[in-house]
């Protein structure tokens, strides 16, 4: 049976589960790492989650929190190297959301503080700083500004690009408070912008796009449990959430420079782009 969870956390959808054996389903728990792994079809259909690999990382929360070189910086890093495939030349970054609402503008706040890089590959003059890897980075807006699916944006930034994946940076939605602002899932299913306050839209996926898709997210609203006169649900979202987006998408984009851009140091990195 299928769970119905208003989350796009895998770890939220075990816990619904009441934490028991699900067949298809793996799931290692530790202190602030717990990855949940969906290996086959019965897995993805027990929890409601694509086949693939779901990191939950608990941080600091980023409310009151603004130092990244505590640590957290370099874990995240280390754990994004897991889910990347093997041997990869060239990265896109995709900010995903709306950037003209708070707690869904984490992708595109997080795509200036990404490192692009693919514009300087091969200058002579630069390359005496070091090895850059090869990054993009794109916003792609939202389907009511564009009229264009942010699947097909993508699509044809690839088609340009041909990188050999896409991360993928989108806000989520948490069934629990205690996660709003102080959690990042890490996934390499991809993502479906959206699903977690049902508002579906095409997935971004190896299978829609043709590379694989890693995704990095952080909750930032939760289901108030009520609807409107409508039937549509509402979602609320903390009072300090402009500290979260800031702080959460600061984190995320030199997570990425840090671990594609190997010949500098994290503080080098963030003086390029913070």
């Amino acid at each position: 049976m299928r769970l119905q969870n208003r989350t796009d956390l895998a770890l939220e959808s075990y816990e619904s589960a009441d934490r028991t054996k699900l067949d298809g389903v793996i799931v290692k728990e530790g202190e602030k790492v717990t990855t949940v792994e969906v290996i086959n079809e019965k897995g993805a259909e027990a929890l409601g989650k694509p086949v693939g690999k779901y990191i939950t990382y608990n941080v600091p929360s980023f409310v009151n929190d603004t130092d990244i070189f505590d640590g957290r910086l370099n874990e995240t890093a280390d754990l994004l190297r897991t889910l990347l495939p093997e041997g990869i030349t060239s990265v896109l970054v995709a900010g995903i959301g709306n950037q003209s609402i708070t707690a869904d503008a984490l992708g595109p706040r997080c795509s200036g503080y990404v490192l692009a890089t693919r514009h300087i590959i091969g200058d002579e003059t630069l390359s005496a700083l070091g090895t850059f890897f090869n990054v993009s980075s794109i916003t792609t807006g939202v389907l009511g500004d564009t009229g264009i699916e942010t699947v097909e944006l993508i699509r044809g930034a690839v088609s340009q690009t041909e990188p050999s994946c896409v991360i993928v940076v989108d806000a989520l939605a948490a069934s629990s408070v205690d996660r709003l602002g102080n959690t990042l899932q890490l996934s390499d299913s991809g993502i479906s912008p959206g699903s977690g306050v049902g508002n579906h839209r095409h997935e971004i996926s190896e299978s829609t796009i043709g590379v694989p898709v890693v995704s990095i997210g952080i909750p930032t609203v939760i289901s108030a449990g009520t609807t409107d006169k409508n039937g549509a649900p509402f979602f609320v979202t903390p009072r300090e959430i402009d500290k979260v987006i800031l702080h959460g998408a600061k984190l995320i984009g030199m997570t990425v420079n840090v671990c594609l851009q190997k010949s500098f140091t994290a503080e080098e990195l963030f003086s390029l782009v913070g």
